[in-house]
Protein backbone atom coordinates (compact mmCIF):
# COMPACT_ATOMS: atom_id res chain seq x y z
CA UNK A 1 0.00 0.00 0.00
CA UNK A 2 0.97 3.61 -0.50
CA UNK A 3 0.52 5.30 2.88
CA UNK A 4 1.07 8.92 3.89
CA UNK A 5 2.37 9.34 7.45
CA UNK A 6 2.27 12.96 8.59
CA UNK A 7 4.64 14.10 11.29
CA UNK A 8 7.12 11.35 10.37
CA UNK A 9 10.01 13.30 11.92
CA UNK A 10 8.25 13.28 15.29
CA UNK A 11 8.35 10.60 17.96
CA UNK A 12 5.23 8.56 17.21
CA UNK A 13 5.16 9.31 13.49
CA UNK A 14 8.72 8.09 13.02
CA UNK A 15 8.07 4.74 14.71
CA UNK A 16 4.83 4.23 12.79
CA UNK A 17 6.48 5.08 9.46
CA UNK A 18 9.39 2.74 10.24
CA UNK A 19 7.00 -0.10 11.09
CA UNK A 20 5.05 0.39 7.85
CA UNK A 21 8.28 0.36 5.84
CA UNK A 22 9.29 -2.86 7.58
CA UNK A 23 5.92 -4.34 6.57
CA UNK A 24 6.75 -3.63 2.93
CA UNK A 25 4.50 -0.61 2.36
CA UNK A 26 5.44 2.44 0.31
CA UNK A 27 5.57 5.21 2.90
CA UNK A 28 5.23 8.87 2.01
CA UNK A 29 6.86 10.53 5.01
CA UNK A 30 5.69 14.06 5.72
CA UNK A 31 7.69 16.49 7.85
CA UNK A 32 7.60 20.22 8.39
CA UNK A 33 10.56 21.66 10.33
CA UNK A 34 12.75 18.79 11.51
CA UNK A 35 14.45 16.65 8.85
CA UNK A 36 13.50 13.03 8.49
CA UNK A 37 15.66 10.62 10.51
CA UNK A 38 18.15 8.36 8.75
CA UNK A 39 16.07 5.24 9.39
CA UNK A 40 13.38 6.60 7.06
CA UNK A 41 15.78 6.96 4.13
CA UNK A 42 13.70 4.47 2.13
CA UNK A 43 10.55 6.55 2.50
CA UNK A 44 9.35 9.11 -0.04
CA UNK A 45 9.88 12.49 1.65
CA UNK A 46 7.39 15.34 1.56
CA UNK A 47 8.21 18.57 3.36
CA UNK A 48 5.23 20.88 3.84
CA UNK A 49 3.07 22.94 6.14
CA UNK A 50 -0.21 21.02 6.13
CA UNK A 51 -2.26 24.21 6.36
CA UNK A 52 -0.75 25.49 3.12
CA UNK A 53 -0.64 22.43 0.83
CA UNK A 54 -2.72 22.39 -2.34
CA UNK A 55 -3.05 18.61 -2.70
CA UNK A 56 -2.03 15.36 -1.09
CA UNK A 57 0.52 13.14 -2.86
CA UNK A 58 -1.14 11.09 -5.62
CA UNK A 59 -2.18 7.47 -5.39
CA UNK A 60 -2.57 7.18 -1.62
CA UNK A 61 -4.39 4.20 -0.15
CA UNK A 62 -4.52 5.56 3.40
CA UNK A 63 -3.24 8.30 5.70
CA UNK A 64 -1.88 8.09 9.23
CA UNK A 65 -2.11 11.61 10.60
CA UNK A 66 0.41 11.90 13.43
CA UNK A 67 1.51 15.52 12.94
CA UNK A 68 0.53 17.82 15.81
CA UNK A 69 1.69 20.60 18.09
CA UNK A 70 1.36 19.94 21.81
CA UNK A 71 2.39 21.69 25.03
CA UNK A 72 4.56 20.03 27.70
CA UNK A 73 2.75 18.10 30.44
CA UNK A 74 1.39 20.46 33.07
CA UNK A 75 2.01 23.51 30.88
CA UNK A 76 -1.15 23.89 28.84
CA UNK A 77 -0.40 27.61 28.47
CA UNK A 78 3.06 27.07 26.96
CA UNK A 79 1.75 27.11 23.38
CA UNK A 80 -0.59 29.90 22.23
CA UNK A 81 -4.15 28.76 21.60
CA UNK A 82 -4.08 30.16 18.07
CA UNK A 83 -1.04 28.00 17.27
CA UNK A 84 -2.77 24.87 18.56
CA UNK A 85 -5.90 25.61 16.54
CA UNK A 86 -3.88 26.32 13.39
CA UNK A 87 -1.49 23.36 13.61
CA UNK A 88 -4.00 20.82 14.89
CA UNK A 89 -7.59 21.71 14.05
CA UNK A 90 -7.18 23.71 10.83
CA UNK A 91 -4.35 21.58 9.43
CA UNK A 92 -6.33 18.41 10.10
CA UNK A 93 -9.51 19.75 8.53
CA UNK A 94 -7.57 20.90 5.46
CA UNK A 95 -5.81 17.55 5.10
CA UNK A 96 -9.11 15.69 5.41
CA UNK A 97 -10.73 17.85 2.73
CA UNK A 98 -7.84 17.24 0.33
CA UNK A 99 -7.97 13.50 1.02
CA UNK A 100 -11.68 13.43 0.25
CA UNK A 101 -11.12 15.36 -2.99
CA UNK A 102 -8.35 12.95 -4.02
CA UNK A 103 -10.41 9.85 -3.26
CA UNK A 104 -8.32 8.74 -0.28
CA UNK A 105 -10.90 6.79 1.69
CA UNK A 106 -9.14 5.87 4.96
CA UNK A 107 -7.48 7.82 7.73
CA UNK A 108 -6.08 6.98 11.16
CA UNK A 109 -5.84 10.10 13.29
CA UNK A 110 -3.67 10.29 16.39
CA UNK A 111 -5.92 12.13 18.82
CA UNK A 112 -5.55 12.48 22.58
CA UNK A 113 -7.33 11.68 25.81
CA UNK A 114 -7.10 15.44 26.36
CA UNK A 115 -10.22 15.78 24.20
CA UNK A 116 -12.22 14.56 27.21
CA UNK A 117 -11.19 17.47 29.43
CA UNK A 118 -12.09 17.00 33.09
CA UNK A 119 -12.51 13.31 33.92
CA UNK A 120 -14.68 12.54 36.94
CA UNK A 121 -15.47 8.87 36.23
CA UNK A 122 -13.36 6.01 37.64
CA UNK A 123 -12.91 4.56 34.16
CA UNK A 124 -12.62 6.06 30.67
CA UNK A 125 -14.04 4.31 27.62
CA UNK A 126 -15.27 5.06 24.10
CA UNK A 127 -18.45 6.67 25.46
CA UNK A 128 -16.98 8.94 28.15
CA UNK A 129 -18.44 12.40 27.73
CA UNK A 130 -16.39 15.50 26.95
CA UNK A 131 -16.18 18.07 29.74
CA UNK A 132 -14.39 21.38 29.24
CA UNK A 133 -11.15 20.36 27.48
CA UNK A 134 -8.20 22.77 27.50
CA UNK A 135 -7.07 24.48 24.25
CA UNK A 136 -4.94 21.51 23.19
CA UNK A 137 -7.76 19.06 23.86
CA UNK A 138 -10.17 21.31 22.01
CA UNK A 139 -7.86 21.49 18.98
CA UNK A 140 -7.64 17.69 18.83
CA UNK A 141 -11.40 17.33 19.34
CA UNK A 142 -11.99 19.65 16.40
CA UNK A 143 -9.82 17.33 14.31
CA UNK A 144 -11.94 14.36 15.37
CA UNK A 145 -15.11 16.24 14.47
CA UNK A 146 -13.76 17.10 11.03
CA UNK A 147 -12.91 13.45 10.38
CA UNK A 148 -16.30 12.27 11.65
CA UNK A 149 -18.10 14.66 9.29
CA UNK A 150 -15.92 13.93 6.25
CA UNK A 151 -17.34 10.64 5.04
CA UNK A 152 -13.88 9.02 5.16
CA UNK A 153 -13.48 5.74 7.00
CA UNK A 154 -11.84 7.15 10.10
CA UNK A 155 -10.29 5.89 13.31
CA UNK A 156 -9.29 8.44 15.93
CA UNK A 157 -6.94 6.98 18.53
CA UNK A 158 -7.24 8.82 21.83
CA UNK A 159 -3.72 8.55 23.16
CA UNK A 160 -2.50 8.61 26.75
CA UNK A 161 1.21 9.23 27.47
CA UNK A 162 3.14 7.56 24.66
CA UNK A 163 6.46 6.08 25.78
CA UNK A 164 9.50 4.53 24.14
CA UNK A 165 13.04 5.55 23.30
CA UNK A 166 12.97 9.24 22.39
CA UNK A 167 9.70 10.06 24.16
CA UNK A 168 9.44 13.55 25.59
CA UNK A 169 7.25 15.82 27.67
CA UNK A 170 4.95 13.42 29.48
CA UNK A 171 4.64 12.17 33.05
CA UNK A 172 6.61 8.90 32.67
CA UNK A 173 9.42 10.85 30.99
CA UNK A 174 9.48 13.30 33.89
CA UNK A 175 9.51 10.50 36.46
CA UNK A 176 12.29 8.70 34.61
CA UNK A 177 14.40 11.87 34.60
CA UNK A 178 13.82 12.37 38.34
CA UNK A 179 14.82 8.78 39.11
CA UNK A 180 17.95 9.08 36.96
CA UNK A 181 18.91 12.26 38.84
CA UNK A 182 18.37 10.61 42.23
CA UNK A 183 15.57 13.03 43.06
CA UNK A 184 12.51 12.32 45.18
CA UNK A 185 9.53 11.50 42.96
CA UNK A 186 6.40 13.30 44.09
CA UNK A 187 3.20 11.43 43.25
CA UNK A 188 -0.46 12.11 43.89
CA UNK A 189 -2.97 9.43 44.81
CA UNK A 190 -0.21 6.82 45.07
CA UNK A 191 -2.66 3.94 45.48
CA UNK A 192 -5.00 5.07 42.72
CA UNK A 193 -5.29 3.12 39.44
CA UNK A 194 -2.92 3.81 36.56
CA UNK A 195 -2.64 2.57 32.98
CA UNK A 196 -2.51 6.01 31.35
CA UNK A 197 0.35 5.01 29.08
CA UNK A 198 1.01 3.12 25.85
CA UNK A 199 4.30 1.98 24.37
CA UNK A 200 4.88 3.36 20.89
CA UNK A 201 5.81 -0.11 19.63
CA UNK A 202 2.31 -1.37 20.52
CA UNK A 203 0.76 1.66 18.83
CA UNK A 204 2.73 1.19 15.61
CA UNK A 205 2.05 -2.55 15.50
CA UNK A 206 -1.69 -1.99 15.87
CA UNK A 207 -1.85 0.70 13.21
CA UNK A 208 0.02 -1.54 10.78
CA UNK A 209 -2.40 -4.37 11.56
CA UNK A 210 -5.50 -2.20 11.05
CA UNK A 211 -4.24 -0.94 7.69
CA UNK A 212 -3.19 -4.40 6.48
CA UNK A 213 -6.68 -5.69 7.28
CA UNK A 214 -8.25 -3.00 5.10
CA UNK A 215 -9.27 -0.75 7.98
CA UNK A 216 -10.41 1.56 9.27
CA UNK A 217 -13.87 0.31 8.46
CA UNK A 218 -16.57 2.57 7.01
CA UNK A 219 -17.77 5.25 9.40
CA UNK A 220 -15.93 6.88 12.26
CA UNK A 221 -14.85 5.72 15.70
CA UNK A 222 -12.83 7.43 18.41
CA UNK A 223 -11.37 4.95 20.88
CA UNK A 224 -9.03 5.33 23.85
CA UNK A 225 -5.91 3.21 24.12
CA UNK A 226 -3.63 2.41 27.05
CA UNK A 227 -1.54 -0.39 28.46
CA UNK A 228 -3.28 -3.50 29.79
CA UNK A 229 -3.81 -4.40 33.45
CA UNK A 230 -3.86 -1.16 35.48
CA UNK A 231 -1.69 -0.96 38.58
CA UNK A 232 -1.38 1.61 41.34
CA UNK A 233 0.60 4.79 40.69
CA UNK A 234 3.16 3.58 43.23
CA UNK A 235 3.57 0.29 41.33
CA UNK A 236 3.89 2.15 38.04
CA UNK A 237 6.79 4.21 39.37
CA UNK A 238 8.41 1.08 40.81
CA UNK A 239 8.19 -0.66 37.42
CA UNK A 240 9.86 2.27 35.71
CA UNK A 241 12.64 2.30 38.32
CA UNK A 242 13.09 -1.46 38.00
CA UNK A 243 13.66 -1.12 34.27
CA UNK A 244 16.29 1.50 34.96
CA UNK A 245 17.97 -0.59 37.62
CA UNK A 246 17.65 2.30 40.04
CA UNK A 247 16.18 2.86 43.47
CA UNK A 248 13.28 5.27 43.78
CA UNK A 249 12.19 7.48 46.65
CA UNK A 250 8.54 8.50 46.68
CA UNK A 251 7.00 11.57 48.23
CA UNK A 252 3.36 10.57 48.52
CA UNK A 253 1.49 13.87 48.38
CA UNK A 254 -2.13 14.25 49.37
CA UNK A 255 -4.71 13.28 46.78
CA UNK A 256 -5.32 16.23 44.48
CA UNK A 257 -7.79 14.52 42.16
CA UNK A 258 -9.49 11.19 41.66
CA UNK A 259 -7.56 8.61 39.70
CA UNK A 260 -9.01 6.73 36.76
CA UNK A 261 -8.16 3.78 34.57
CA UNK A 262 -8.65 3.44 30.83
CA UNK A 263 -10.92 0.74 29.45
CA UNK A 264 -9.32 -0.58 26.24
CA UNK A 265 -12.15 -2.94 25.32
CA UNK A 266 -13.09 -0.94 22.21
CA UNK A 267 -9.52 -0.91 20.96
CA UNK A 268 -9.15 -4.63 21.69
CA UNK A 269 -12.20 -5.30 19.52
CA UNK A 270 -10.24 -3.68 16.69
CA UNK A 271 -7.18 -5.86 17.24
CA UNK A 272 -5.21 -3.86 19.78
CA UNK A 273 -2.99 -6.10 21.95
CA UNK A 274 -0.82 -3.94 24.22
CA UNK A 275 1.76 -4.81 26.84
CA UNK A 276 0.75 -4.72 30.47
CA UNK A 277 1.35 -1.48 32.33
CA UNK A 278 4.22 -3.03 34.28
CA UNK A 279 5.85 -4.46 31.15
CA UNK A 280 5.51 -1.21 29.18
CA UNK A 281 7.01 0.91 31.96
CA UNK A 282 9.77 -1.58 32.72
CA UNK A 283 10.72 -1.68 29.05
CA UNK A 284 10.71 2.13 28.86
CA UNK A 285 12.88 2.29 31.95
CA UNK A 286 15.59 0.35 30.13
CA UNK A 287 15.41 2.35 26.90
CA UNK A 288 17.72 5.22 26.05
CA UNK A 289 20.31 7.11 28.08
CA UNK A 290 19.76 6.88 31.84
CA UNK A 291 22.25 9.65 32.59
Amino acid sequence: MRILVTGASGFSGRVIARRLLDEGHHVVAHHRRRPLPDDLAMAEPVRADLVAIDAVPPGLDAVVHAAATSPPTGRSDAVPTETLIRDNALATAHLIRLCAEAGVGRMIYLSSLSVLGRIDAPSVDENTHVSDPDPYGTSKLMGEQALAASGLAGLAIRLPAVIGSGAARNWPVQVKAAIAAGEVVRVYNADGPFNNVVHVADLAEWIARVLAAGGPEDGFRAVPVASAEPVSVRQAVAALAAGMGRAVHLDKAAVSRLGFSIDIGSARSLGFTPMTTVDALTRFGGEGDLG
